[in-house]
């Protein structure tokens, strides 16, 4: 019996695949089947060039949002009321919209910057257009909000000012945030990393300190699960001892002001008496008592000299911890809070009350808000669900920290490929016009990241320099130290012009 002859249907197959692409590709962008949000195709992308739609937006960037938001301008506490109306029809249920794939974070992985620089060419000269022309941002929005970091700066050699950066993955592992910390330590004086929780995601890669745990802890977050409904910390995570549990904390050497510490805080919230048991740099085990209390509390454990390493050990007592602060003595500390996959929306979920406790012992006087990676990209035709619980997120941070100034920073730069080049996402450009009202609406500093890492089409020059990964998305360890030297340049700026007007 004669064999059946298999050899032409792969090519059936791939005729069909692309027969069923092409009809996909008519579809309209918003669809979904089974509550399931189909993504946009279309095979011919390559082929086609910019389409006119994408270059209104960024002429309407240009002409009108980007320049209604220059720095004289906003300088004065009051704004003109923006003038927005909701769409019903783009509400969504909040589960639906914050439903973010959690991603990996190419850009914290140093050993990649290596394999980059052994097989790519990463520095094209030759190219007058690749070259790439950096435009620093000077702080927007109302100036007149950052008061209370301002002011706090002055003493900032007899207190202790502290920083909190919240962000994406684009800050996981202390990315920008350990480059900001090394810049306004070396003006303002502290010495110390500051916040680090019980456990972390970013173990691997985080190059400030070594952070190592055991498996015991029962978590909590705003980026995974959170069954139980526990209630969650500043840093938006809960951590509780299942058994006999631990964590240990370890300077490195690669930033000067953190080397060693000479206290440490433990933030809990304990539902009985407890106890501790810690070491620093392996001596002797001392102990500390943990007072029942129905508030955020805080127990500071000194080490004798300047330490390197601290191990503490907690028993299985049901009590709630959320991370450590290591620190040497006055100057400033900026604290970093990384949520993966986070479009920054979920910050509402945090309760108002805790986040005062919080606020009672750590005093914050700024808080930088870095998003938008997951939020841009959507195939949505606005971003106005976006602005509404942005809006949220930052009354809300007013309200639990009444004394604090807020800086928001936008979106960056993002390539999408277009026939054979790379250039920048239209969801961007939509995105930053968004984010420019949720500053007006709230009044707070804006700073503009897209624009000062070279604006329209400026990440393909970025990964050119070896500044970020060739996802066309994500910044390496020198593209977060770039973008720190610019906003830290562009804070101080703003201070400096601060005290010459006060």
């Amino acid at each position: 019996m004669a064999q059946k002859n298999y050899v032409k249907q792969p090519i059936y197959i791939l005729l069909m695949t692309i027969v069923i692409l092409f009809f996909i590709s008519f579809l309209p962008n918003e669809q979904s089947v089974f509550g399931v949000d189909l993504r946009y195709v279309d095979i011919f992308a390559d082929l086609k060039g910019q389409n006119e739609s994408d270059e209104l937006e960024y002429e309407e960037y240009y002409e009108e949002d980007y320049e209604n938001l220059e720095y004289e301008e906003y300088y004065e506490e009051d704004y003109d009321e923006y003038d927005s109306e909701d769409n019903p029809d783009s509400i969504e249920s909040e589960s639906n919209l914050l439903n973010e794939e959690i991603k990996l974070n190419y850009a914290s992985f140093a050993f990649l910057n290596l394999i980059s620089d052994l097989f790519f060419d990463n520095d094209n000269e030759d190219n007058a257009s690749d070259k790439l022309t950096l435009k620093p941002q000077k702080i927007s929005g109302n100036l007149g909000q950052l008061k209370y970091f301002f002011d706090a700066l002055k003493s900032a050699k007899t207190k202790k000012i502290r920083v909190a950066h919240y962000g994406d993955s684009a800050i996981e592992g202390d990315l920008v945030t350990a480059d900001i910390r090394e810049n306004l330590q070396d003006k303002f004086g502290g010495n110390g990393v500051g916040f680090i929780s019980i456990t972390s995601q970013d173990v691997q890669f985080r190059q400030t300190t070594k952070h190592t745990f055991s498996n015991t802890w029962e978590e909590a977050s705003l980026y995974s699960s959170n069954r139980k409904k526990l209630d969650l910390g500043i840093s938006g995570e809960v951590f509780i001892p299942k058994s006999k549990s631990w964590v240990q904390y370890q300077t490195t050497r690669r930033y000067r002001y953190l080397k060693s510490w000479s206290e440490a805080k433990l933030l809990y919230k304990a539902s009985k008496n407890s106890s501790i048991e810690y070491s620093f740099d392996g001596k002797g085990k001392q102990k500390a008592n943990l007072k029942k209390s129905n508030k955020v509390s805080q127990v500071t454990l000194k080490a004798s000299g300047a330490a390197k390493k601290l191990k503490i050990e907690f028993q299985p007592d049901g009590n709630h911890y959320y991370g450590v602060l290591l620190e040497n003595g006055n100057g400033i500390y900026v604290d970093n809070f990384p949520l993966r996959g986070n479009s920054g929306v979920d910050l509402q979920n945090l309760s108002a009350s805790t986040l005062q406790e919080f606020g009672d012992l750590l005093n914050y006087k700024l808080i930088i808000l870095e998003f938008g990676l997951n939020a841009a990209g959507s195939i949505k035709s606005n971003y106005r669900w976006y602005e509404r619980e942005m809006e949220k997120v930052i009354n809300n941070l007013k309200k639990a920290f009444p004394q604090c100034s807020i800086l928001m920073i936008s979106v960056h730069d993002k390539s999408m490929k277009r026939g054979s080049n790379y250039v920048t996402d239209p969801s961007v450009i939509k995105l930053l016009k968004s984010q420019i009202a949720i500053a007006k609406k709230t009044k707070v500093a804006f700073w503009n990241l897209f624009e000062a890492m070279g604006g329209k089409d400026s990440m393909p020059k970025w990964v050119n320099k070896n500044w970020a990964f060739k996802d066309f998305i994500h910044f390496n360890d020198r593209g977060a130290k770039e973008v720190a030297d610019l906003l830290s340049d562009a804070l101080i700026e703003a201070y400096n012009n601060y005290k010459r007007k006060n």
